[in-house]
């Protein structure tokens, strides 16, 4: 059984004052798009929403309202993505065998792309959604120069979902301790520990959204899909 763990507790900082989070496209709150991908995936037994803290109740009403059945808790979310992730990981259920952690900004995950990673991690205990990248990436040090470029069939954009064999990835946790409260990606805990992470490359747009115009942009997506009856 896996458990999902939805990230919906940042705080826009980029946003321009609105909460991404409570924003709509179509008719649904972003973090309750997020949600709904994972409810219509069998594997999946349990979804828990990490909230803004003294938000838990109108998160909660919402994805309850929304249709989220396999929702099972709300907690508050930390000052850090970590500490949101801890907070969770204390209500995942003793029968999970496998934690999905995914942003709740990223809602236009496609449900078929959730189920290729929950099967690649079951084949290799852990895999991430990614993309690969279409750009140059430089590696720049800190006075400002470039220090090299990494060849650019090896660097792919790391997404969500991230989905883990639980009892490695709370393994990991305990061995690396305070050391990765500040982790902005869950699979880094993997790799500090020196284990093998698989990458699942997605089929469909996985867009993050942070500033305004994402969320236009992530509109006009969710729109054509609709067209195409890609949802």
């Amino acid at each position: 059984m896996v458990s999902v763990i939805i990230l919906a507790a940042g705080a826009s900082s980029r946003m321009d004052g609105v909460n991404k989070q409570l924003e709509k496209i179509g008719d649904t709150p972003v973090f309750v798009m997020s949600a709904l991908k994972f409810e219509r995936c069998e594997k999946v037994g349990e979804i828990i929403i990490a909230a803004p803290q003294n938000d838990a109740p109108r998160y909660e009403k919402l994805a309850r309202n929304f249709g989220v059945t396999k929702l099972t808790a709300v907690t508050e979310g930390g000052a850090t993505r970590f500490l949101s992730v801890k907070g969770a990981l204390e209500r995942v259920s003793p029968k999970a065998d496998f934690i999905a952690i995914h942003d709740g900004a990223r809602p236009l995950i496609l449900t078929e792309d959730i189920e290729r990673v929950l099967l690649d991690a079951e084949k290799y205990n852990a895999a991430i959604a990614a993309v690969p990248a279409t750009d140059t990436v430089k590696l720049v040090g800190g006075n400002g120069f470039v220090e090299s470029t990494p060849p650019r069939n090896k660097v792919y954009y790391a997404q969500t979902p991230q989905v883990f064999r639980k009892k490695l990835y709370l393994d990991c946790i305990e061995k690396l301790g305070n050391s990765i409260e500040n982790v902005t990606d869950d699979s880094s805990i993997l790799e500090l520990c020196g284990e093998y992470v698989r990458v699942t490359e997605v089929s469909g747009c996985n867009m993050k959204i942070t500033r305004p115009d994402d969320l236009a942009a992530a509109k006009a997506v969710h729109s054509g899909r609709k067209t195409v009856k890609m949802i």
